[in-house]
């Protein structure tokens, strides 16, 4: 048990530190999106910060998806899948001559739709954990609402979008802090989480 809660960990801290790049780097290349001649190249920046830190989350979650091994074959397949997921949008947007800034926003409407469906299944199991039972619930409701907004963002100005972006990671790294820093503490009966 608490080898898989450190391997969850390791994905979410790492998840945190690339989202955390990202908000940083929207937050800098937004003023130079109103220069219509600097558009194009900060616009590009983006989409390499955005394609680096989909591979690198794409192959962080694949090598964590074998170290769950054939016991956990749900965990194993959702990072499996996440992480094909992950790196073949980046790809895309590594490739793509007409990869946008609104191309982002579609490429993590699925992310965060997925990362919410996450948060409302793990709520299910943590049943003990009233208060982090409903803030995951709620964390959820919300991650699926952005990522069904971040599908609009096809139709937005670059500015509009690099916004969505922004607020969409921001609140996505804010769900993670608390899911990165929970500890697990075994009850009395607990044996696998004492021996673990």
């Amino acid at each position: 048990m608490r080898y898989e809660l450190k391997l969850h960990r390791i994905t979410f801290g790492i998840l945190t530190l690339l989202l955390s790049a990202f908000v940083l780097c929207l937050l800098g290349m937004r003023e130079s999106l109103a220069d219509e001649r600097i558009e194009a190249i900060a616009s590009l920046a983006v989409v390499i910060v955005a394609a680096a830190a989909f591979v690198t989350m794409g192959a962080i979650e694949g090598i964590v998806a074998f170290q769950f091994g054939k016991k956990h074959r749900q965990e194993l397949l959702s990072y499996l899948l996440l992480g094909i997921f992950s790196l073949s949008c980046g790809l895309y947007l590594a490739i793509s001559e007409t990869a946008s800034l609104q191309t982002i926003a579609l490429a993590a409407s699925p992310h965060a739709l997925l990362f919410g469906l996450a948060e409302i299944r793990l709520a299910q199991h943590l049943g003990r954990h009233p208060y982090l039972t409903k803030r995951l619930f709620l964390g959820g409701l919300i991650e699926i609402a952005l990522g069904i907004a971040l599908l609009t963002g096809f139709r937005m100005s670059n500015e509009g979008a690099v916004t969505l972006l922004a607020y969409v990671a921001i609140i996505s790294i804010m769900q993670l802090l608390p899911l990165l820093f929970h500890s697990h503490k075994a009850l009395p009966g607990d044996q696998r989480s004492i021996i673990s």
